[in-house]
């Protein structure tokens, strides 16, 4: 499962409180920025005739990425669970299409049970000009970032107890799930990074 433990147990806190309060699904959408460098590697510096290291460098990769992961923070089961996506905001070729977890119905998420949506990456917050160089291939450089927002709809029910039957049927009347929420996205959340996690 791609999230956190802090944020799973920030979760379970205010599942808690849910949980006493009330005896119904609820869901919540997490937003889990990482800010990692993978392990270090060599790089090795050689004289002008390729014959002698002059020096060795080291070197890490970083990735900035942004997960997000619906949660159920609520005290019963929530069922027939549809996500929707809307907005202008768009991730980048060869990405650009959603996951199918956005045109599927999940049939259920038990109290507690944390279910990953997506990823997105750095580049796709940043806008990209491109030109054609000799060779044909179109090379980007990013010119601004995003502000484009993408809002995701959580629309579910509750349990499907002949209890539960009579307080959704109103909505169920409208063709509507008995709960509905939504969390938006604002890709200027990166304008600050949190800190840095290495890896090896």
């Amino acid at each position: 499962m791609d999230f956190t433990v802090s944020a799973l147990t920030g979760a379970a806190r205010v599942g808690v409180q849910v949980i006493v309060s009330q005896k119904q699904p609820v869901l919540e959408i997490y937003q889990d920025i990482r800010n990692e460098f993978a392990p270090p590697f060599d790089i090795e510096h050689r004289n002008s005739t390729n014959t002698k290291v002059i020096r060795v460098d080291k070197h890490r990769f970083q990735e900035i990425s942004i997960s997000f992961t619906s949660v159920n923070i609520g005290g019963s089961r929530a069922e027939n669970v549809h996500f929707e996506l809307s907005g202008k905001f768009q991730r980048h070729e060869p990405r650009q299409e959603w996951p199918r977890t956005f045109q599927a119905v999940i049939r259920q998420l038990a109290p507690g049970q944390a279910l990953h949506l997506m990823q997105l990456q750095t580049h796709d917050l940043e806008e990209y000009e491109y030109e054609e160089q000799a060779n044909g291939l179109k090379v980007g450089k990013s010119i601004r970032n995003k502000t484009d927002t993408l809002t995701i709809a959580m629309h579910y029910d509750g349990p499907d107890t002949w209890w539960n039957r009579i307080f959704r049927w109103p909505r169920r009347l409208q063709g509507l799930k008995q709960f509905s929420s939504s969390f938006t996205f604002d890709p200027m959340v990166l304008q600050e990074l949190p800190p840095p996690k290495y890896n090896g």
